[in-house]
C-alpha cells in the first residue's frame, strides 16, 4: 500500500500505539500485560528505525523544547494539584498522613514549631518523630494562604519544577532538542511522580527536584551547587543521608572524584549519626528499622544486624529483593517492572558499571524491605531512588548510538504512556467525586470551618484534615497510638463509614455528656460536650 518504506513502518508504529494505548486503559494495575504490550512494542521499535526514517527530516528548534518543556511543568502542576485539592475538598485526606501535617503547618503559622497532636495523640514536635526541616520551604506560601490545599498545590508545583533540572542536565549532555523535549514528557507522564501524589503530602517528594538539581551540578561540577543541594537533601528526612552517601560513592567511584566524593560521604554520615543520636535519646520511637525485619534475625537487631545478615547471606538478600507478593499491586516484580519498562531499563545499559552504585538506592529503599508501601508507585518512598534512575537513563542515553537513541527515546516515549494508562488513569477522579456530592461536601466543610479555632476536636481520621487548624485535634480512628486519651470538646464523626455510624449509635448518641449540634445522614455527626458549652467543664 505505501511506496515509501519508512513510511509504512510508522504507520505500524503509529496504529500499534493506538492499539496498545486502548488496551493499557483497560488494565489496571496490571504490569504484566502492559510489560507484554511493552515487548511487542520494542520489536516493532527495532523494525520501524532500521535504516533511515523520515523522523530523521523533522527538525525540532530550542523554541520548540522550552515550549514542550513549559507546557509538561504546568500541565502535570494543575492535573496534580486540582486533583489533589479537590481531594481535599471532597474529605478523601485521613488523618494519617495529611492531617499531622496540616496541624503540623497551622503550629509553623503560629508559632514556627513543627507541632502536632493528632500524630500521636498528645501534644509533640514532628520532628520527634521524623526529622524533616525542608518542609519550612512550604511556610511563606503557606502563612499567606493558610489552608490545606496550599500545601498540595506547592506540592504539586514543586514537582512539575523538576523539569527545570531535567532540561538542564539533558543540555548539558549534549542532548538533541528533541531527546530534551521527550525526556520532559516522559517525565511527566512516569507513573511514580505523579502516583506518589494521591497519597498527599509527604517530604519525600522534595527529593526529586532537589536531586536533579545535585545531578546537574555534578555534570557541571559546580562545588557550591552540589554542596547546597546535597544538604538540602540531607534535610529532607533522616533516611536522606542514604541518598547522599551513594552519590558520594558515585562521584568517587565513576566520576573519580575523590575530594568532593569524601566530603560528602563524611557529611552524609556526620549527620546521619546527629539524626539518629537525636531520635534515640529525644525521638518517640527512635529511627524506624523494623521495615527491615526481613533482613534482621537477632533479638532488637538494628540497622547494622541489616547490613550483617546481607554479607552473611547473601542469597538471601537476592530472594528478599526478587520475591513477588501475592498481590499484583504489591508485587516487587510489579513495582519493577512498572518503574524500569517505561525507561526501556536505560539505568543498566552501560558499560561502565561504576555507574550502578546510584542504583543503589533503588534497591535499599523499595526492594529490600517487606513494607509494603514502599515498592508501590502510590507512595512516596520512590522519589529520591527514581530521581537516580532518570539520571541515570539521560547518562547513558546521551551515549548510545543515533540509531539507538530513535529506539528507546520513542519507546520510553510511548511505554510511559502506556503505564501512565495503566495506573494514573484509573485513579479516582477527585473533581468528579466531589462535584457530585458538592452539597454534601460542601455542607461538611463549613461545618467544621465553623467550631471555633479554639475549640478541641476529636474527629474520624478522613475529617481531621478540615479540622486541622486548631490547637487540638486528634483522631478517634487511631489505634496504633493512644486513641482519644483525652477528653474535647467537639465530636466528628464521619458517617459515610459503617463502623462510625455504629459509634454513633451505639457510643456517643448515648452519652449524657454530649449534645447532637450537627447531623446529616450518612454523612456528618457533631457532638458538643454539654459542660463546656455552660463553661463548667473540668476536664
Amino acid at each position: 500500500f505505501f511506496k515509501n518504506d519508512s513510511l509504512e513502518k510508522l504507520t505500524l508504529l503509529a496504529s500499534y500505539t493506538v492499539y496498545a494505548i486502548s488496551c493499557a486503559a483497560q488494565q489496571q494495575d496490571h504490569p504484566w500485560v502492559i510489560f507484554g504490550l511493552c515487548a511487542v512494542l520494542f520489536a516493532i521499535c527495532v523494525y520501524a528505525f532500521d535504516g533511515k526514517s523520515v523522523l530523521d527530516e523533522v527538525t525540532f528548534t530550542k523554541r520548540g523544547m522550552i515550549i514542550t518543556a513549559i507546557i509538561c511543568g504546568v500541565a502535570f502542576s494543575a492535573f496534580v494539584g486540582i486533583q489533589c485539592s479537590f481531594r481535599v475538598l471532597a474529605q478523601s485526606s485521613p488523618c494519617f498522613d495529611f492531617g499531622i501535617f496540616s496541624q503540623m503547618y497551622y503550629y509553623m503559622k503560629e508559632t514556627l514549631q513543627p507541632l502536632v497532636t493528632c500524630e500521636r495523640s498528645e501534644l509533640l514536635s514532628h520532628f520527634d518523630v521524623h526529622v524533616s526541616p525542608i518542609y519550612y520551604l512550604f511556610l511563606p506560601m503557606y502563612a499567606l494562604v493558610p489552608h490545606p490545599n496550599t500545601l498540595v498545590v506547592c506540592q504539586a508545583v514543586m514537582l512539575g519544577s523538576g523539569v527545570i533540572p531535567l532540561v538542564l542536565l539533558c543540555r548539558k549532555l549534549s542532548l538533541s532538542y528533541r531527546s530534551t523535549a521527550l525526556f520532559t514528557v516522559c517525565y511527566v507522564l512516569y507513573p511514580t511522580i505523579s502516583g506518589g501524589c494521591y497519597y498527599d503530602l509527604h517530604e519525600n517528594k522534595f527529593l526529586m527536584p532537589i536531586m536533579l538539581w545535585l545531578f546537574y551540578f555534578i555534570e557541571k561540577n559546580k562545588w557550591w551547587g552540589i554542596l547546597t543541594f546535597a544538604s538540602l537533601t540531607l534535610l529532607v528526612k533522616e533516611d536522606a543521608p542514604v541518598y547522599v552517601a551513594f552519590v558520594a560513592l558515585y562521584l568517587i567511584l565513576s566520576k573519580k572524584d575523590y575530594k568532593k566524593g569524601i566530603t560528602l560521604f563524611l557529611m552524609a554520615v556526620a549527620y546521619f549519626a546527629v539524626v539518629v543520636a537525636y531520635l534515640e535519646t529525644y525521638g518517640y520511637s527512635g529511627i524506624m528499622s523494623n521495615r527491615y525485619d526481613n533482613f534482621i534475625f537477632e533479638k532488637d537487631g538494628g540497622l547494622l544486624s541489616v547490613i550483617k545478615s546481607v554479607l552473611i547471606s547473601p542469597a538471601n538478600a537476592i530472594k528478599e529483593v526478587l520475591e513477588a507478593d501475592p498481590d499484583s499491586v504489591g508485587s516487587k516484580f510489579g513495582f519493577i517492572l512498572t518503574t524500569l519498562t517505561p525507561l526501556c531499563f536505560l539505568p543498566f545499559i552501560t558499560k561502565k558499571f561504576s555507574r550502578y552504585i546510584l542504583i543503589g538506592p533503588y534497591v535499599l529503599v523499595n526492594l529490600m524491605p517487606d513494607y509494603l508501601y514502599q515498592h508501590s508507585v502510590y507512595f512516596q518512598y520512590t522519589y529520591g531512588s527514581v530521581a537516580c534512575l532518570l539520571y541515570l537513563s539521560v547518562l547513558n542515553y546521551s551515549e548510545l548510538s543515533h540509531k539507538f537513541k530513535r529506539i528507546t527515546g520513542v519507546f520510553a516515549l510511548i511505554a510511559t504512556t502506556l503505564f501512565f494508562c495503566g495506573t494514573i488513569v484509573h485513579k479516582p477522579n477527585y473533581v468528579d467525586n466531589y462535584f457530585t456530592s458538592k452539597e454534601h461536601h460542601d455542607y461538611v466543610n463549613e461545618t467544621l470551618y465553623s467550631i471555633p479555632e479554639e475549640a478541641s476536636v476529636a474527629a474520624s481520621s478522613m475529617y481531621v484534615t478540615t479540622c486541622s487548624q486548631r490547637p487540638e485535634v486528634y483522631s478517634l480512628d487511631d489505634t496504633n497510638y493512644k486513641a482519644h486519651p483525652v477528653h474535647t470538646e467537639y465530636i466528628v464523626l464521619d458517617l459515610r463509614y459503617k463502623s462510625n455510624r455504629d459509634k454513633f449509635e451505639t457510643q456517643y448518641k448515648t452519652d449524657a455528656r454530649y449534645e447532637l449540634i450537627e447531623y446529616r445522614e450518612r454523612w456528618l455527626a457533631v457532638f458538643r460536650c454539654k459542660a463546656c458549652a455552660e463553661g463548667s467543664c473540668n476536664d
